[in-house]
């Protein structure tokens, strides 16, 4: 019965089309099925001509330079010599029909098919039918589509997909901003039959479809059949309400999530009809009105609806958004002048200090230079501190001060007043700040890079205070200078300080325990250069007796293992860049532009381009992380790690990531969309957050979701980037205390064997947890054991174990390199012998067998791991190369390099890319330009970016760690050092100031002996 009424009701609709004339019909079109009437009409049927009707539809001819599709592979075009026409022998179809051919695809990767548009551009609300016929099963994917679009801004859409597979043929109904691939917002060919859309014929054949479009809803039907509704106050990105342009083509761009495709040989299509009932936005209010007075009391086309409303434009507010811009505007003029005050005042481009204390200037100074000292070391802590100086963990020594716990501006110039901390004022100026930005991908420790040199004399002025019970306090009369020596010079032992007398005042004798010893973080005593420097301090009184005491001076950063971690850096970025640019280079089976990537693949790929190189960040991070405590046992450095280590990393992250969201939303990556087309790569996308609680929890997915599940946000801000940061986290806990472990089994072949079980089950659990091990165990072996000067007395032993971890760092890559020659893979079959997790059985016998994902660890990239921490922690000759001046200058920015490298590939490398693509530039002219222009872009701003990370990650990350270190000043009243009483009682005029305390007196004291 169903049946009889669609087909009556189809020859009805046939009947009143070919019996009426269209433009008869001056009042419009009534639907039969809404009520709704419509004013303009476009009707024609492929089994009564054989041509489009001029006066309505065309045949398109164009040739697309890009595609807007995140998977299109491929680029369409349309010529009018393929529309033709013949008979249909398709179910649900008498008659001829038009057909819409598809050529086969070129080799630049264009497909040519059939495009018909309408006339008319001033399209606005209707309903529009049309009888689709697919392809034909197992030709290969492709697209018979029909869409309302404007600009491809908005679209509604009925695409026909035969897929690449039969079983896998289905029909979407996409609204703009809904993803392509979405299977829940389509139909199955397999479920057309179905209770739900009960339709009687073979989806195979040619199937009537149907939208209706209005300014409260879009819905759209198989047959009769509601497949999809969606109301506009449920659309995220926009309802569309702007006039547009209807369109039926035949294409294929590749899409693997849609139509597949395309088809190798081409194929065809059939279009029966084409019945779109439409209002027009170029009808004024009046038009309306006039339409609705002329046409009130006569009767429309088909049916009738006395019921119709009148037709009222939806004007568009633009004041709305006027208050939105007022705040823009004033909070980025107040931004642009606290940032242009802050730059005058800091003057970055001045190299004077600021001025100490007794109003005197310090010149530019480096510690130990024998072209400079300093005559007075009056300057208050705060003075270097402000400026970022200051070292990262506090020396052993009572009363020192200790690392993170200063106040920024607790004493300034001139103040007076007991400050709540204090830092040792012998720090060179141009000694970087400690918080490295390199923590981020080396452990989260601060060292210095300032130049040491072998002659320097420094005076401290008398006076200095060190707060604490322990703390040293030197009459005025009293010169502390300090000295530089070679270690190898033979007075080291540290003489004490006898106790001496002058203006009724003595000096405490200090011992070696209470002389501040400048030690810093993450430096590793012998990995210094060949002439280190020891810095002597020298007391003198009045009497000429003196006291020297051999301080450390601020140890060199471990250059080579920095110059490491700088490579692989830089590495991972053309890795990046590949995947974005140059996929055939990093994927396999991927179609090339040249011949030349295939030899890249096969040949560069294993070495220089391989995933690998990530394995150096995760040993060096663990060296820099486990440092201080293998060499003191202090748990306060395993505290201060455990604190910091994740807002060091996090907020940076979170700043960046909100930065390229906000590059999203006003537009700058929007040509990201266009570059797979051109690259024919579909690694890089971006999607925006929905809410900003989507935005919340992907950040703090970072900070705790387990690495294998890899966070969201890596599909959102940058894929493939992102997923270390977790793996860094999870395993520096795991770093920290291991380390505690690993220093209470005192026996040595115990503790070799427990490495070896630990990096063992790590490695069977695909746990990235193997390679932080590593990074401990050599840690130990160079503090603990001091194997390096064991190796170096006994070249018979050095030597083989130099060949055999050289081999190690060359052989691993090597086995990548015979899987890219043989059918044979190493990853592949490695990846099999782990367990499966759902089963519990080998991988190798699950459904899940193949080539493992890039954020599993592979044996292959843990052996080149070792082999090559061990090269260059060995070699003399490596650790020169790694050392040089241009790794030193990239090594504090790659936090910044890490975290913006991909910004700038997907904003402006994708609009150089599409734009030379689009005016036919050689692809490899295209690439060296985007190369060249990207990464003078990236370089050029890691010193505008750097401090910026720095400040998120480093100072907050202080603050952080002062809070929870250090005991807060004791509260005082607000009204101190007034007595509360004399405001109580207005008629009482009662100024009596309260008592001084004890610190007030103290202060007082201390400037007093400072004026004398």
């Amino acid at each position: 019965m169903a049946d009889m009424r669609f087909l009556v009701f189809w020859l009805l609709l046939r009947f009143s089309v070919a019996t009426t004339d269209v433009a008869s019909c001056s009042c419009g079109f009534l639907d039969p099925r809404t009520g709704a009437i419509w004013t303009d009409a476009i009707v024609t049927y492929g089994n009564e001509t054989e041509k489009l009707p001029v006066d309505s539809l065309v045949a398109e001819e164009y040739q697309h330079p890009y595609e807007k599709n995140w998977n299109a592979r491929y680029r369409s075009g349309a010529l009018p010599t393929n529309i033709g026409h013949n008979d249909s022998t398709a179910p649900g179809w008498n008659g001829s029909a038009w057909t819409l051919s598809l050529e086969r695809p070129t080799k630049n990767h264009f497909v040519v098919g059939a495009s018909i548009r309408s006339l008319r551009r001033d399209i606005r609300y209707g309903t529009f039918e049309s009888a689709l016929g697919p392809p034909k099963p197992g030709v290969g994917g492709s697209v018979l589509a029909m869409r309302l679009d404007y600009n491809e801004s908005q679209t509604l859409s009925v695409n026909v997909m035969n897929a690449d597979d039969p079983k896998d043929a289905w029909t979407s109904f996409m609204i703009y901003g809904d993803w392509r691939g979405a299977r829940d917002k389509g139909v199955n060919f397999t479920d057309f039959g179905n209770s739900t859309y009960n339709y009687p014929n073979s989806p195979w054949g040619i199937v009537p479809y149907r939208f209706e479009w209005t300014d409260k809803n879009a819905n759209f039907f198989i047959g009769d059949a509601l497949a999809r509704s969606i109301r506009s106050r449920d659309t995220p990105k926009g309802w569309p309400t702007t006039a547009s342009t209807l369109y039926i083509r035949h294409s294929s761009i590749g899409d693997q999530y849609t139509s597949e495709g395309p088809p190798p040989n081409g194929s065809y299509t059939h279009v029966g009809l084409l019945r779109a009932f439409f209002n027009s936005s170029l009808m004024s209010e009046i038009d309306h009105a006039s339409f609705d007075a002329r046409c009130d009391t006569k009767q429309q086309c088909l049916v009738t609806d006395t019921s119709l409303l009148m037709f009222k434009e939806r004007p568009i507010d633009y004041k709305k958004r006027w208050p939105a811009i007022f705040v823009a505007s004033i909070c980025i003029a107040i931004s642009t002048v606290l940032l242009l005050h802050a730059l005058i005042k800091r003057a970055p481009w001045k190299t004077k200090l600021p001025a100490s204390a007794n109003g005197s200037s310090n010149k530019d100074v480096t510690l130990c230079s024998a072209q400079s000292s300093w005559q007075d070391l009056s300057a208050t802590p705060s003075v270097f501190y402000s400026e970022g100086y200051g070292l990262t963990d506090a020396a052993q020594t009572p009363g020192f001060w200790t690392p993170g716990v200063v106040t920024p501006g607790t004493m300034t110039p001139g103040r007076t007043g007991t400050p709540r901390t204090s830092i040792h004022p012998l720090v060179s100026s141009n000694i970087t700040p400690a918080w490295s930005e390199a923590d981020t991908l080396m452990g989260g420790g601060g060292y210095f890079t300032g130049p040491v040199s072998s002659s320097t004399s420094l005076t401290v002025t008398p006076g200095q205070t060190r707060p604490g019970s322990d703390s040293l306090k030197v009459p005025p009369p009293v010169g502390i200078s300090i000295h530089c020596r070679n270690r190898n010079d033979q007075h080291d032992a540290i003489t004490p300080i006898n106790e001496s007398k002058q203006a009724g005042r003595s000096v405490q004798s200090v011992d070696e325990k209470k002389l501040p010893m400048v030690a810093t973080a993450e430096i590793d005593e012998d990995k210094q250069l060949p002439d280190v420097t020891i810095l002597e301090i020298s007391v003198s009184t009045p009497t000429g007796t003196a006291a020297k005491s051999p301080i450390s001076a601020p140890k060199q950063r471990v250059d080579y293992l920095a110059g490491l971690v700088a490579l692989a850096s830089i590495f991972v970025t053309l890795i990046h860049f590949c995947l974005t640019f140059l996929p055939a280079t990093e994927i396999p089976y991927t179609h090339t532009h040249y011949k030349s990537e295939l030899w890249a693949l096969k040949i560069v790929t294993p070495y220089l381009l391989t995933f690998s190189w990530i394995g150096p960040f995760f040993t060096s991070s663990t060296r820099f992380l486990v440092m201080t405590y293998l060499k003191s046992g202090n748990l306060k450095g395993v505290a201060e790690k455990t604190v910091g280590r994740t807002p060091r990393l996090i907020i940076p992250c979170a700043a960046i990531a909100a930065l390229e969201y906000f590059c999203m939303q006003v537009g700058a990556i929007s040509w990201l969309e266009y570059l797979p087309s051109v690259t024919w790569s579909t690694w890089p996308y971006t999607s925006n957050y929905v809410t900003f609680g989507h935005f919340i929890s992907e950040i703090i997915e970072l900070m705790y979701i387990i690495p294998n599940a890899v966070p969201q946000i890596t599909f959102n801000y940058c894929i493939g980037v992102l997923w270390t940061i977790p793996v860094q986290l999870q395993n520096s806990w795991t770093s920290l205390l291991a380390v505690i472990i690993i220093r209470e089994i005192k026996t040595p072949w115990k503790r070799m064997c427990y490495y070896a079980f630990c990096i063992g089950m790590h490695w069977y659990a695909m746990s990235w947890g193997s390679f932080f091990w590593v990074g401990l165990l050599i840690a130990d072996l160079d503090i603990s054991y001091k194997w390096k000067t064991w190796l170096y007395a006994r070249p018979w032993v050095y030597y083989p174990l130099l060949a055999f971890v050289a081999i190690l760092a060359l052989g691993s890559p090597s086995i990548d390199l015979v899987g890219q020659w043989t059918t044979m893979n190493f990853n592949t079959l490695e990846y099999g012998v782990h367990p499966h997790q759902r089963t519990g059985h080998l991988i190798r016998d699950s459904v899940d067998y193949g080539y493992p994902p890039y954020y599993i660890p592979r044996l292959s990239a843990l052996t080149f791991s070792i082999g090559f921490h061990l090269l260059v922690e060995l070699s003399p000759v490596v650790q020169k190369f790694f050392s040089n001046r241009l790794l030193m200058w990239l090594f504090p920015h790659i936090l910044t390099l890490y975290l913006i490298h991909g910004l700038i590939f997907w904003s402006l490398g994708a609009v150089i890319c599409v734009k030379l693509a689009a005016h036919g530039v050689p692809y490899w002219a295209n690439m060296l330009v985007v190369a060249v222009c990207t990464y003078t872009v990236i370089f050029g701003c890691l010193p505008f970016l750097t401090p910026v990370i720095e400040t998120l990650g480093k100072s907050i990350t202080m603050n952080i760690w002062r809070d929870a270190s250090e005991r807060p000043a004791p509260r005082r009243k607000t009204l101190y050092p007034f007595d509360p009483d004399m405001f109580k009682d207005g008629t009482k005029n009662d100024t009596e100031v309260v008592p001084k305390s004890d610190d007030v007196e103290k202060n007082e004291i201390k400037v007093a002996s400072k004026a004398l």
